[in-house]
């Protein structure tokens, strides 16, 4: 991660910006009651990544896209590309291991060993680089398909 102190001036003085803007909010969230979840050992998990991986034949992420890409959960690591938009951002990680920003690997591994029931066929990958409040629709799009996926649990891979 990359300090405000290592930033250009006016790159910092953005990104404090951004941030007086998000104390500012008022964000006015309808109350959800609290439910109990089904034990991880029986949830199927899907996996939603801030990296903005998508398929090579997909449109990659433009700055402040609040779009999202699917991700096969059979995907060639070979077939992904990563269309992060920040000049502040190491993809070495990911070139090495893509589970270090996708953990699908690790996620099987989990369900053959039973502690999780199983591994959604499909992931979902987000430019997280775009403010935050920006994604209500695509996180009720996302739930919706998860919803369909028969997804008990999302695991949330911030990069």
């Amino acid at each position: 991660m990359v300090r405000l102190s290592e930033l250009h001036p006016e790159e910092a003085q953005h990104m404090l910006g951004r941030a007086a803007l998000l104390k500012r909010s008022n964000f006015d969230f309808d109350a959800t009651p609290w439910i109990t979840p089904k034990p991880l050992r029986d949830s199927r998990i899907a996996l939603i990544s801030t990296a903005a991986l998508h398929r090579r034949d997909d449109p990659a992420f433009r700055f402040g896209d609040t779009g999202y890409r699917l991700i096969p959960d059979d995907i060639d690591p070979a077939e992904l590309v990563q269309s992060h938009i920040s000049v502040n951002f190491d993809r070495t990680h990911y070139q090495r291991d893509l589970n270090v920003v996708l953990p699908i690997d690790r996620m099987h591994e989990l369900a053959d060993a039973g502690e999780i029931g199983g591994v959604s066929p499909v992931h979902f990958s987000i430019l997280g680089a775009t403010e935050s409040f920006l994604f209500e629709q695509t996180a009720a799009e996302i739930a919706r398909r998860m919803h369909d996926l028969e997804v008990d649990t999302a695991m949330l891979v911030p990069v």
